[in-house]
């Protein structure tokens, strides 16, 4: 019964919320990702991972209200998120614990600020996922990326660890429908449709961005996760 698997769900993200004080950032990281492997598994969402991650800014393509799961089902992190997500309940303080740069895409000073804060982030020993795109793209294809990442490998000297993944049902885009995209919503049809999909899971090659090329490697890594979406991303009945 769908109700059953939501009350779950929302069990997962109370205990993860009362669990904030009495972890350090790096042990709560751990956490979340033992819940979120458990997740998958309960919901048959089957990852198939190719490659193995290496230190670095974590670049992944964002499709769908499940990419948080999948990604942190695979590497623990922090993140760079829109602020409203900061007002979510039970999110909101979850993200925040885990490690949020928060950007107001309405608000430039907000974006210069998420830029600085890159410019100066240790990626090697901090991991932080982010989605160059900055907003997701539809089922099968890919948004063109900014280039905060990419400036911010040039400028520190760390390396981009690239990851592109690949979904094999279109319900999962939730932005199929052509309205508003909604969190709470998404979840909701997530359950009542009982929406299963297998995820095909690849590790690239890590990007060390010389100066002056943070263009010419965001554009080589997005032709690339390109051809790969094109590839494997399809639905089943395809």
């Amino acid at each position: 019964m769908w109700l059953v698997e939501i009350f779950y769900f929302i069990y997962v993200l109370i205990r993860l919320r009362l669990e904030i004080p009495f972890y350090s950032r790096e042990k709560y990281r751990n956490n979340i990702t033992f819940w979120a492997r458990k997740l998958t598994k309960r919901y048959n969402t089957k990852l198939y991972v190719h490659g193995t991650p290496k230190p670095g800014f974590l670049a992944a393509n964002h499709t769908s209200y499940l990419d948080p799961i999948v990604v942190l089902s695979l590497k623990s992190g922090g993140a760079v998120s829109k602020i409203e997500v900061k007002d979510y309940l039970l999110f909101g303080p979850i993200a925040s614990k885990v490690g949020m740069l928060w950007v107001n895409r309405e608000n430039n000073k907000s974006k210069g600020s998420v830029i600085d804060s890159l410019n100066k982030w240790d990626a090697i020993n901090e991991p932080l996922w982010i989605f160059p795109e900055g907003t997701t793209s539809t089922f099968g294809k890919l948004d063109p990326f900014k280039m905060g990442v990419f400036k911010a490998s040039e400028n520190t000297g760390n390396p981009i660890q690239p990851l592109v993944f690949c979904y094999r049902n279109k319900a999962v885009d939730w932005g199929r429908t052509g309205l508003e995209k909604d969190l709470f919503q998404s979840i909701l049809d997530f359950y009542r449709n009982k929406i299963r999909t297998d995820v095909y899971c690849f590790w690239l090659e890590p990007i060390n961005v010389k100066p002056g090329e943070a263009q010419k490697e965001a554009d080589k890594l997005h032709s690339t996760m390109l051809k790969y979406i094109r590839i494997f991303e399809k639905h089943e009945n395809e």
